[in-house]
């Protein structure tokens, strides 16, 4: 009976052991976007075909060109990129998720994660932040549109 108990008290304690260990918050990080096609990835130049070298080559017409605001649960979110010697050289927040609980945090922390990704990739074909799918989405949709429109001034 004493080993019965011992032994129902040591499992106890390794179950709690885990869900304390599960519950931990983890920092979100980039995940694999299954929205993204192909097709926004593809290097290009000015005549729309794609380069050889697969490097961007002045893919995107020079200046600052703001993307769309787009709804998400969390709040509006809206970009602007710069875009100079046809390469994206910034990215601007015009609006982004504040006003709900945990919104301004998790606007924060993915910010700098989606900038760095759109720098990188060069595209609107980036990884998204774990924990902030909603944010990385309508950020993508907004870089997207002004990516068109640097695409056809």
């Amino acid at each position: 009976m004493k080993k019965t108990l011992t032994l129902l008290f040591a499992i106890a304690i390794i179950g709690i052991l885990g869900v304390i260990d599960k519950t931990k918050s983890t920092p979100p990080h980039l995940v694999s976007s299954s929205k993204t096609s192909a097709a926004t990835s593809m290097p290009i130049n000015n005549s729309g075909s794609t380069t050889s070298s697969g490097s961007m080559m002045n893919a995107y017409k020079d200046g600052t060109f703001t993307g769309s605001s787009e709804f998400t649960p969390y709040g509006t979110i809206q970009i602007s990129v710069v875009i100079s010697g046809g390469k994206i050289n910034d990215v601007n927040f015009l609006q982004m998720p504040s006003d709900q609980q945990g919104s301004q945090a998790r606007s924060d922390y993915s910010k700098p994660l989606l900038k760095q990704e759109t720098l990188s990739r060069q595209s609107a074909n980036i990884d998204f932040v774990s924990g902030a799918t909603s944010t990385s989405e309508g950020y993508q949709q907004s870089l997207q549109a002004a990516l068109n429109q640097a695409r056809s001034a």
